[in-house]
């Protein structure tokens, strides 16, 4: 997926809540607000004067100048744009081999209490398959972590999944962890030890549920791509 905008590079100053950043842009003094896209906490990669690239945004009136975007760690940078995950998934999922047969019929579904990212179709059996897309950017010793908050809003898709398959859905779960170097994914027990549970209880009940990391490179080649699958463990 190519990324548009003017980007630049900036380093954190801090983060007072959990959708704001004060940030200095490279090569200036002045200090300049960003908006903070994913409510996570980000704690490992949002430190004092970390590397960061941020957008700079147009609209009249907007309190925060700059969207900061993607964040360094290490040698690779990390895509913190929730709101592009359902993009992502829909412009690529075809490169991951498990959705060859299906197709897109509907973005957000609604199922019972709960607004589902989307809803497909196998072209061979043409069964019904609700589907829920989790975005990651934790990663502890190439382990991607899910959630790095606690997550109610998450625990109860989980369990709408779960009550879909007996109303004749198939149900998958998608983990899109947005950095290149997690080799596998598991659930955050120590941070939400009720998401964990409710994640193993829904493999158990018949739930998919994949796990991709990704490419992402913000100065370049401006480009935020599904890379490969890796497993889940639980």
């Amino acid at each position: 997926m190519k990324l548009s905008g003017k980007f630049y590079n900036a380093r954190l100053i801090n983060r007072p809540n959990r959708f704001l950043a004060y940030v200095r842009l490279e090569g200036s003094l002045e200090e300049v607000k960003a908006h903070v896209p994913d409510p996570g906490r980000l704690k490992e990669l949002l430190h004092s004067n970390a590397e960061l690239v941020v957008r700079k945004e147009n609209q009249k009136d907007r309190k925060t100048p700059y969207t900061l975007v993607g964040v360094k760690t290490g040698k690779i940078w990390v895509n913190i744009q929730s709101i592009f995950t359902n993009k992502l998934f829909e412009e690529e999922y075809k490169k991951i081999p498990f959705f060859k047969d299906y197709k897109i019929v509907r973005r957000e579904y609604t199922f019972g209490n709960s607004r589902l990212d989307f809803l497909l179709e196998n072209q061979i059996t043409n069964k019904k398959t609700l589907l829920e897309v989790k975005s990651s950017t934790l990663v502890k010793k190439g382990k991607a972590l899910f959630p790095d908050a606690p997550t109610t809003r998450g625990t109860k898709h989980v369990k709408e999944l779960t009550q879909a398959l007996k109303q004749g859905f198939n149900s998958i779960i998608v983990f899109i962890i947005k950095r290149e170097d997690a080799t596998s994914l598991s659930p955050n027990v120590s941070i939400d030890p009720d998401f964990s549970k409710e994640l193993r209880n829904a493999i158990d009940k018949g739930i998919k549920v994949l796990a991709v990391n990704c490419f992402y490179d913000p100065i370049e080649k401006r480009e935020l791509s599904i890379e490969k699958e890796v497993p889940v463990l639980l």
